[in-house]
């Protein structure tokens, strides 16, 4: 039965897949095909696309849903969907791109239906001749491997918060920013450190917003960050500030009492956000350039009040213990099964810790006296040369 054609689609060179997806390895690839070769008579054709992909290859060629137009071109480029080729006008030379290694995929995606006009074309050597082993033939094979090229890539700007999502700390502000940043079209990743208290807390919603679980040591994201992002209204003084500030980090902030004191200060080291961020699209604006600093840590006063005397903790460090096991358990500490019975030594802090949960018994505390005297008589003795 013939097909009653609605409308004509031509041009030179189409790209034909079925479906295009928001996200996918055959959709970028039809979008680097699409970019290279722009000065070209192009155009792609699909069933149905995404609309982020739609503007996506908009900015190089035409892209049409197909609905059943006649399609008039010298070159069609399909994926695994061949059956566009029944609209295709004669002449045209047909190629059908294997996208996937088809020697571990037949049974779940299934063999492109063979047309006589079609050329194979494979993404690598590999994937090409396994695939000529499955249809028999190599005389319509080819290779061509996937485009790319390289564009010049924006920078992402990386912010860093640890705060809970209270109002009083700021979580609607928060929220302010990361809408404002994607209105002036920059590019951005948050990175929330914060509990799981706040799971419907708006500011999820943000595409760019990435909730981190709690942890006690997040120096190393504080250094790497742009800038650390916290807008309380109510601190008394904050550790997260001090310490992005001491690693030299800007920080966005609303603006406290205490920040004078310890050195706090608008464009030098810090952008104030009003409470009821009216200014936040400055604030955004100025945060394109991160501020450079030297910031002098505040001394704490506490050398005035901490008694003088000999750490006892750091002897207790140096101090072993002999233990024997109680249970069968695996010592972290050690990587090694311990087995019920058995006798070793470990640090007394550690030894005290297993006691402490019934997994050992200490025998016998070694003092860093006898350790060392130990390891004296451990050691081998050097020979004496012999004498010519």
């Amino acid at each position: 039965m013939a097909i009653k054609f609605d409308g004509v689609i031509e041009h030179d060179n189409i790209f034909y897949v079925r479906n295009i997806h928001r996200i996918g390895g055959v959709e970028t690839y039809v979008y680097e095909l699409a970019k290279k070769y722009q000065d070209k008579d192009i155009a792609v054709v699909c069933k149905s696309v995404s609309y982020e992909q739609k503007l996506r290859l908009e900015k190089y060629c035409r892209v049409y849903v197909h609905k059943n137009q006649l399609i008039k071109c010298k070159v069609i480029i399909t994926n695994w969907d061949t059956s566009i080729i029944d609209y295709v006008e004669e002449g045209a030379k047909i190629y059908t791109v294997l996208h996937t290694d088809y020697s571990n995929s037949e049974e779940a995606l299934g063999i492109p239906k063979d047309n006589p006009r079609t050329t194979y074309i494979g993404i690598t050597e590999d994937s090409m001749k396994k695939f000529e082993k499955i249809i028999g033939t190599e005389e319509r094979t080819i290779l061509c491997r996937n485009p790319l090229e390289i564009e010049k890539d924006e920078d992402v700007m990386i912010l860093v918060s640890a705060t809970r999502l209270t109002n009083i700390k700021g979580g609607h502000r928060m929220l302010e920013i990361a809408n404002e940043l994607d209105n002036q079209g920059i590019k951005f990743v948050w990175l929330i450190f914060t509990t799981n208290e706040y799971p419907n807390n708006p500011v999820w919603n943000n595409k760019s917003v990435v909730r981190m679980d709690n942890r006690l040591d997040i120096g190393s994201y504080l250094k790497m960050a742009d800038w650390v992002v916290q807008p309380s209204e109510c601190e008394g003084d904050s550790y997260t500030l001090k310490e992005a500030l001491y690693r030299g980090t800007p920080v966005v902030v609303c603006e406290l009492g205490y920040f004078k004191e310890i050195g706090i200060e608008d464009n030098k080291n810090a952008l104030f956000l009003e409470l009821d961020s009216s200014n936040v699209k400055d604030v955004v604006k100025r945060m394109k350039n991160p501020l450079k600093f030297e910031f002098e840590q505040v001394k704490d006063g506490y050398d005035k009040i901490i008694v003088d005397g000999k750490s006892k903790y750091k002897e207790e460090l140096k101090m072993k213990a002999k233990v024997k096991a109680l249970i069968n358990f695996n010592d972290i500490e050690a990587n090694k099964k311990r087995i019920a019975g058995e006798e070793f030594e470990c640090s007394k802090i550690r030894a005290e810790y297993l006691e402490e949960h019934q997994a050992v018994e200490i025998l016998e505390i070694i003092k860093e006296k006898e350790i060392i005297e130990e390891a004296i008589e451990e050691k081998p003795k050097k020979k004496k040369k012999k004498e010519d």
